[in-house]
């Protein structure tokens, strides 16, 4: 999963601090201060909350969580790929979202990986890479946090291309639909968090300039 691969990207970029830095980054003043406030909310508000998270919720249920969001969110997965033409990703993530819906427990459980159907993860971000755009400079988006300026325009048609989201949040009002598409959300957002804890530390502990670092990583998975 995405998740993963960035942990990978960031452990390497701890080991090779000596990299040439090659990131363009014209609004490195505001990025800086956008690093600044989205770390402290991170470290108020974020981490507290994926701490708590871990700490009450056993391993194998935060696992059935992870499973059904991240099926949840297939449709919109399918959608990328079809625009990226990419038939092989199309057909795996398309049969695996109904297999794990009638044979994985609505999605609780991974049916579809042990039988050869995996889906990895995909975005706008990525769609917008393969019709041959530019990642252009780096920025950090409050709350969201860093991307290259191809994942911010990636971010903010995110929604708009999701048909999951669109029939969610469709007229914006707060019904039970609208609720329950935040709830998985935001669940999904606590698991990645939790994931990438140990990394996060590592990341503090081991560099002088935490955001050269992350700059980095974005940046490289963004090439």
């Amino acid at each position: 999963m995405a998740a993963e691969e960035t942990d990978d990207e960031l452990e390497d970029s701890l080991i090779l601090e000596d990299e040439l830095d090659w990131a363009y980054d014209p609004l490195e003043p505001f990025n800086r201060l956008m690093f600044k406030i989205n770390d402290i909310l991170d470290k108020v508000f974020i981490k507290p909350a994926a701490i708590i998270y871990s700490t009450i919720l056993p391993g194998f249920l935060q696992k059935v969580i992870e499973n059904f969001a991240h099926n949840f969110f297939s449709p919109v997965r399918i959608l990328n790929f079809a625009l990226q033409k990419d038939a092989e990703n199309l057909v795996k993530t398309l049969f695996g979202f109904f297999i794990n819906i009638f044979f994985g427990f609505f999605g609780t459980l991974d049916t579809a990986s042990k039988i050869g159907l995996g889906s990895r993860n995909t975005s706008f971000g990525d769609t917008l890479k393969k019709w041959g755009a530019g990642p252009g400079p780096y920025i950090v988006i409050p709350i969201f946090g860093p991307t290259s300026f191809r994942g911010a325009i990636g971010k903010v048609f995110h929604t708009q291309v999701d048909p999951i989201a669109m029939i969610s949040l469709r007229r914006y009002k707060k019904n039970t639909r609208t609720r329950l598409f935040y709830l998985i959300y935001g669940a999904d957002l606590l698991n990645k968090r939790v994931s990438i804890l140990h990394i996060m530390q590592e990341l503090e502990k081991s560099s002088s300039d935490p955001y050269i670092t992350t700059r980095r990583v974005i940046m490289s998975s963004e090439k």
